[in-house]
């Protein structure tokens, strides 16, 4: 008999002798289970092993990995049977993420283009129709937008969604307009045109260029693609009358693009810490 087995009847038993807590939700405990197996060493786990781990019958293990992969707190490891901690479970641990060592590598850098520039600059990956921050940095600008690591920028509407879309496979950028149009969530006419246009001119830039006039705010952004589709994106961006449009395309844009590049290995030696 497996540990998993053996340990589900006595975990039973312990909660009908238990006087019952009305107020404590065990479904959602469980849930926190799975979660919980996840670690350093255990990047990567199968529902077998978080049986397992947690002593909970395979079927309920099934439902709670389904629910908690629709939820984005886990995800499919691209080409194995495994599963490993989801974009909504970084945002939700935006602090701890901050002791990891790739992001402490990659801050400085960061903060460094933000200096340089009296702008914000951020690094964050998708999360739905969202980029969801994983760090940010911001200059000595006169413009504090009120955003930190963890804030959900739209993916249609802003220069870090327009680079994650410019860099998927046509197949993928295809189904996400469509079910953004379906929605209402890819904007008019004009700004549906305006990603169209940065995207075709992403592979000549190497960065997508994003104006709000509306806000005098311009921004761009780079995608840093890693392998089995995996892609973060970084982006600079701040007042108008600091960043006009020639420097943004001349020198902040490919400033950035360089940065891009710079983090393509941080990040991927990341994965493996």
């Amino acid at each position: 008999m497996s540990r998993a087995s053996s340990r589900a009847p006595k975990q039973d038993a312990t909660e009908e002798s238990a006087e019952p807590d009305r107020q404590f939700v065990t479904a959602l405990a469980r849930g926190l289970d799975i979660l919980r197996c996840f670690s350093a060493e255990r990047r990567m786990l199968g529902t077998t092993e978080l049986a397992h781990l947690t002593g909970l019958a395979q079927p309920t293990v099934w439902r709670l990995c389904h629910t908690l992969q629709k939820t984005g707190f886990l995800a499919a490891v691209p080409g194995k049977d495994k599963l490993q901690l989801g974009i909504a479970a970084i945002a939700l641990g935006g602090s701890a993420l901050a002791g990891q060592e790739a992001l402490d590598v990659i801050r400085p850098m960061l903060q460094a283009l933000a200096d340089r520039y009296q702008v914000a600059v951020a690094l964050g990956r998708r999360d739905g129709d969202s980029i969801v921050y994983l760090l940010r940095c911001q200059g000595n600008s006169p413009l504090l937008m009120n955003l930190r690591v963890g804030s959900r920028i739209p993916l249609f509407h802003s220069a870090i969604g327009w680079a994650y879309l410019a860099c998927c496979s046509a197949e993928e950028r295809d189904a996400l307009l469509q079910e953004a149009r379906a929605s209402g969530k890819a904007g008019d006419t004009a700004e549906q045109q305006a990603i169209a246009d940065a995207i075709a001119l992403y592979p000549e830039r190497g960065f997508v260029y994003h104006e709000r006039p509306a806000y005098q705010i311009n921004t761009v952004a780079a995608a840093i693609d890693l392998p089995a589709g995996e892609r973060y994106v970084v982006s600079c961006g701040g007042p108008a009358a600091l960043l006009p449009r020639a420097l943004m395309l001349d020198e902040a844009g490919p400033t950035l693009q360089q940065l891009a590049r710079e983090l393509q290995p941080i990040l991927l030696m990341g994965r493996h810490v």
